[in-house]
């Protein structure tokens, strides 16, 4: 591919934050690169510099011949607030704002996390469009399906550096760990090295030591013990020297550790107390009717996911149980439940507080088990001073996430709690859920999350919202066969009426043979079916 641009020698700070330093990259034309890394690492921040929003502290970028033209997709709706976009679901608004970014045919095309309130339908489109578009996109995902259909080359951000990888995200992961390999290998081996030479140098330090002490107290032999401790100490700093020399030459650092993250909560351990119940519950827009006459209930300790397409209605549902939206039936929940409600913008945060100010630990002990959470969710000292405006959409979230565990919550209603979170963040999220006590309304489009955790759905289809008691994986089998047995109905039905066209007919009638085609073809299809 042709370099479209280069970035030379960048360095961008944020207060006293280095951000990244030292980076130099190559912008191919027509690439697709996929950004990742750590909460706060910096990827958003990438995207903002390549957008012209965001001056870097030292370097640039050199783009060959003319300035390409440049779309930037942030994370956040923009300025987008007219109400009838507001109504819009979280997934038709990125559809919305998505199909804008790739009407302007530009040249370099930023997305910040696109993925976001997706459903599968749409996810399949935007890999559609990526694969087709002419320009060149940079893209930071967490979605690790996505990035594996459309990256050509990986970019990983962290440690204050930009690692390139060519392909996509497996092929990323796989090279990652083959160099970890070989940096490890290399590192021990010097290591290694440098412990064989520093005993050397010990043991000719000891016998200069005793060659100088020996000059000093055989009258006879002193000339010939000076001489051999200046022997020695030649060989000492020709060591010395050799080895300062080539580690000057190469230094090969020990491989840096990804960050662990650890979440912990804790809630309400009674288990079948119904919590939540709907009866004949209606829900309309104007004239559209979302769901109507919907009647189920959930008890404690289950693990629930919304299912269904962008606008179906799951995140009006969750705003209903919280009496924010009005509708016609009756939606009850217990009055002792403690609700933690996880919302897609993430907009309910004190931007302008910092962690120390938000949460107010009345002593040093309280102080300490919160900075220690802080710790486990991958934040350093720094964050317990920054405003939470100034953190990342993820940093964000995990601040949300806190507030929650901190509070022992017995129910947690999830709105797309993976957007923004890094992949580590992701899957430990998922085991901690897992092990949560309390009662879990999730809404997400990752699949993986849905299949690990949930085993109870409550479907939003075809203007009716019903509750099922299996998992996603049961469902989705059950919901194929239920396909199967319409078509072998419908097909069956088919049957029946040409083999009732052909009771009346003779052999040699002009349609007895068409007929008689068409119910053989018939019966291979339902054979097929029933296989």
């Amino acid at each position: 591919m042709t370099v479209l641009g280069k970035i030379q020698q960048v360095k961008i700070e944020y207060g006293d934050r280095v951000i990244v330093k030292n980076v130099v990259l190559d912008i191919k034309q027509g690439s697709c690169i996929g950004i990742v890394g750590g909460n706060g690492e910096g990827k958003s921040t990438i995207l903002s510099f390549l957008a012209g929003d965001l001056e870097a502290t030292e370097g640039n970028v050199h783009w060959y011949g003319n300035k390409p033209s440049t779309y930037y997709l942030k994370q956040e709706v923009e300025s987008e607030s007219s109400k009838p976009f507001d109504v819009l679901s979280g997934g038709e608004q990125m559809k919305r704002r998505l199909s804008k970014a790739f009407s302007q045919h530009v040249q370099v095309l930023l997305l910040d996390e696109p993925t976001n309130h997706l459903d599968q339908q749409s996810l399949v489109e935007l890999v559609k469009q990526i694969r087709l578009y002419t320009g060149t996109i940079l893209v930071v995902s967490h979605n690790r399906s996505f990035l594996d259909e459309v990256a050509t080359t990986i970019w990983e951000v962290g440690h204050q550096q930009i690692t390139a990888y060519e392909g996509n995200y497996s092929a990323y992961r796989k090279e990652k760990e083959e160099r970890k390999k070989v940096q490890s290998r290399l590192y021990e081996e010097q290591q290694k090295k440098i412990a064989r030479i520093d005993e050397q140098i010990v043991a000719l330090q000891n016998w200069s030591s005793k060659a100088h002490a020996d000059s000093t107290k055989q009258e006879g032999y002193k000339e010939y013990f000076r001489v051999k401790a200046k022997k020695m100490d030649v060989q000492i700093r020709s060591k010395r020297k050799r080895l300062e020399g080539e580690l000057e030459k190469e230094t090969i650092e020990k491989p840096l550790e990804d960050r662990d993250v650890t979440f912990s909560m804790e809630g309400n351990r009674k288990q079948g107390h119904r919590i939540i119940e709907s009866k004949n519950v209606t829900k309309t827009f104007g004239d559209r009717i979302l769901w109507s006459n919907s009647s189920f209930t959930i008890r404690q300790g289950e693990k629930v996911a919304l299912i269904g397409s962008n606008g179906s209605g799951k995140t009006t549902w969750l705003k209903m149980l919280m009496g924010e939206e009005p509708f016609e039936g009756e939606l009850w929940k217990t009055a002792s439940q403690n609700i933690g409600y996880l919302r897609q913008t993430i907009q309910d945060l004190p931007l302008e507080l910092s962690p120390a100010k938000w949460f107010q630990p009345k002593d040093y002990v309280e102080r300490g088990q919160i900075q220690t959470l802080m710790k486990n969710l991958g934040f350093s000292k720094n964050h317990w001073r920054l405003p939470i405006g100034s953190m990342s959409m993820g940093e964000r979230l995990k601040i949300k996430l806190m507030a929650f565990m901190l509070e022992k919550k017995d129910v947690l209603i999830l709105d797309e709690p993976t957007n923004h979170l890094d992949l580590p963040s992701t899957e430990q999220l998922e085991n901690t859920l897992l092990s949560y006590p309390g009662t879990v309304l999730l809404v997400t489009h990752d699949r993986h999350m849905i299949e690990k955790l949930c085993t109870k759905l409550l479907i939003f289809e075809g203007e009716q919202l019903r509750k099922v008691e299996m998992g996603y994986q049961d469902w989705l089998s059950h919901k194929e066969e239920s396909k199967k047995d319409l078509e072998l109905m419908k097909l069956e039905t088919e049957r029946q009426a040409i083999l009732g066209e052909l009771s009346f007919l003779k052999k040699k009638d002009c349609l007895y043979e068409e007929l008689d085609q068409k119910f053989k073809d018939l019966t291979q299809k339902i054979r097929s079916l029933k296989d």
